[in-house]
């Protein structure tokens, strides 16, 4: 299969902070006082937050730069809700030239924001970190392509050039295969997660997270199609929040930990409920100095919340079961992660935090 390289530079593309809207500031506030009652594990965090005296320093580490993909955290942390858990969160920004899991396992974090995948790979490479909730249990992956294109269906792949990370590779491969795709008729092309080339026409599709490059190319006035793989029950989990396995261990830390894991609920509640009013508040703590667009990061917010167990549950929007843990070993299996999926997330802590 033909394989070439492709490096891009980064976008030039900045665009000005803007204010939120009174709507939006009035929104995220009033979710906020209404959810500040109690938390999953029923404590009165309006009286709890005057009680706290000295609060702990916390550290996340993001896999990524700040942007809607992590709202839950930010608006967690902008709504004031770790410091009702008596904890004084910072923000570590990811990218290219971090490793989160690492950041993890030295302490530098006390819990990070992972793929499922990448939590797999670092415990494969002997990490001693769990997962303790999953933000998205439906996964972002698709396959994006211009309308023009005529791609609707997986098979339209073959005899086409598609665009995907040497990171992804690994996943489509079996995944092409696992559906009856020939993987041989398709050139891949190395374009990093940049949709230019697909507008440039250098590729007829990309892999893509549907909150992503899509939105962006809408923004851009293209009409484009998806091709989600949780659709094919390729269901890799985004949000995983993981945590070292000694963390728990001790009484203490678990309760840090807890307490963590109970603001970023609260934060993903919000977000859920009023994923515009969250968009907007993470652009203007975060996305606008990282030369994001608002209305980008608006409608991403949206289709997150769209991925989340919102829908389905009232509460526990974090919670992992025993059935998500089976998505996510016949993820692996069909991927060649060579992982056991119920020892890398950790249920007891998980219903502990979430359950109610």
């Amino acid at each position: 299969m033909p394989y070439r390289q492709r490096y891009l530079r980064p976008s030039a593309d900045a665009c000005a902070a803007r204010s939120l809207s009174t709507a939006s500031v009035l929104s995220l506030t009033l979710l906020a006082a209404c959810d500040s009652g109690s938390t999953a594990a029923g404590q009165d965090q309006a009286s709890e937050g005057d009680a706290c005296g000295e609060l702990t320093d916390v550290a996340v580490q993001f896999a990524w730069h700040p942007n809607v993909e992590n709202m839950a955290t930010i608006v967690a942390e902008q709504n004031g809700y770790f410091e009702d858990e008596c904890l004084d969160v910072e923000i570590l920004p990811g990218g290219p030239e971090v490793t989160a899991d690492a950041q993890i396992v030295s302490g530098n974090a006390d819990m990070g924001i992972l793929s499922s995948e990448a939590l797999a790979n670092a415990v494969v490479n002997e990490a001693p970190l769990v997962g303790v909730g999953v933000a998205y249990q439906s996964s972002p992956s698709a396959i994006v392509s211009l309308a023009e294109s005529g791609i609707e269906a997986l098979t339209d792949l073959e005899g086409r050039t598609f665009g995907v990370s040497q990171t992804d590779q690994r996943v489509y491969e079996p995944f092409f295969e696992s559906v009856g795709v020939d993987w041989d008729a398709i050139e891949m092309v190395d374009t990093g997660a940049d949709p230019a080339a697909l507008v440039s026409g250098e590729v007829d599709a990309m892999s893509a997270v549907s909150a992503n490059q899509p939105v962006v190319l809408r923004n851009q006035g293209h009409e484009v199609n998806e091709i989600p793989l949780a659709d094919y029950d390729y269901n890799r989990w985004s949000g995983a929040l993981v945590v070292r396995e000694d963390s728990l261990e001790d009484p203490d830390r678990r309760e840090i930990v807890m307490g963590m894991a109970r603001a970023v609920e609260r934060g993903l509640q919000a977000a859920a409920e009023d994923p515009e009013a969250a968009g907007e508040l993470v652009f203007e703590a975060y996305a606008s100095d990282l030369g994001l667009e608002e209305e980008t990061q608006v409608e991403g917010a949206k289709v997150w919340a769209d991925l989340t167990t919102a829908d389905e549950r009232d509460s526990g929007l974090l919670l992992i079961d025993q059935t998500g843990v089976e998505s996510q070993q016949e993820f692996f299996d069909n991927t060649g992660v060579d992982v056991d999926a119920s020892e890398i997330f950790d249920l007891e802590a998980s219903e502990e935090a979430f359950g109610g």
